[in-house]
């Protein structure tokens, strides 16, 4: 167990990726905290943890309201003392063309995907100034990197992470802080059943091919940054660089 005696707080941690994140950090020995949306879905996830014998608490919390997220980390720091690793995972996708994209939807994908990244951040960096060493995992998306038709909001949000993140690489590394970005494409989020050798088998990612990486992030040995991963299915028609 690599992360024995070490914390990680998990926005988005009570379902899909983020507890499929949860479970693989747990296995590997770390404490956890769970921040979301407060509710029975967080509940079940925590008491699912421990049925495994992993230890976990609830850090409810709006990733989009200040107060409850600086809540949340002091949840986390009061529960364990301590925070090793922050994965910022909480997000969501919406696609329209841009000329039917509307205000709702754009103010919906910045503050869900960019505004809770930073704000759970910014709550967290002075823990990890303070320590000097921590290691902070962004969530992102290919289309982080790349524009897709029918998804530019979305993409600005994505692009939004980036920038903050790789900003925050640069002031958190004196304080021996590495920060890295993991882009992902086609998750099976929904866990559908997919069989093995079918051509849908190889145009998606299960959520435990993205936690295994993640866990690999975080147990890296100290000395070692890993900026970013990008992770694509087999079959991925697109294409990462630009023409």
């Amino acid at each position: 167990m690599k992360l024995k005696d070490q914390v990680a707080l998990i926005t988005g941690g009570s379902r899909g990726l983020g507890f499929s994140i949860a479970q693989a950090l747990g296995a590997e020995g770390a404490a956890l905290a769970l921040l979301a949306r407060p509710g029975a879905e967080l509940e079940q996830a925590v008491k699912q943890l421990a049925t495994a014998r992993v230890p976990a608490i609830a850090a409810p919390a709006d990733v989009t309201s200040e107060t409850q997220v600086e809540a949340a980390v002091r949840r986390t720091l009061e529960q364990w003392g301590r925070l090793d690793m922050l994965v910022l995972n909480a997000g969501t996708w919406m696609g329209a063309p841009l000329h039917e994209t509307t205000e709702k939807q754009w103010d919906q994908l910045l503050a869900l995907n960019l505004k809770g990244a930073f704000l759970t951040l910014k709550h967290a960096t002075p823990w990890f100034m303070a320590q000097k060493r921590g290691t902070v995992i962004g969530i992102s998306s290919v289309g982080g990197l790349v524009g897709s038709t029918g998804s530019a909001a979305y993409a600005a949000s994505k692009w939004g992470l980036r920038g903050l993140l790789e900003s925050a690489a640069l002031e958190l590394r004196p304080h021996r802080v590495r920060v890295s970005l993991v882009y992902p494409h086609n998750v099976n989020s929904a866990h559908r059943e997919i069989r093995r050798g079918t051509p849908e088998r190889d145009r998606n990612l299960e959520t435990q091919d993205i936690s295994g990486l993640v866990a690999w992030i975080c147990t890296a040995p100290e000395h070692v940054a890993i900026p970013e991963v990008t992770i694509v299915p087999l079959s991925t028609s697109i294409v990462l660089t630009q023409q």
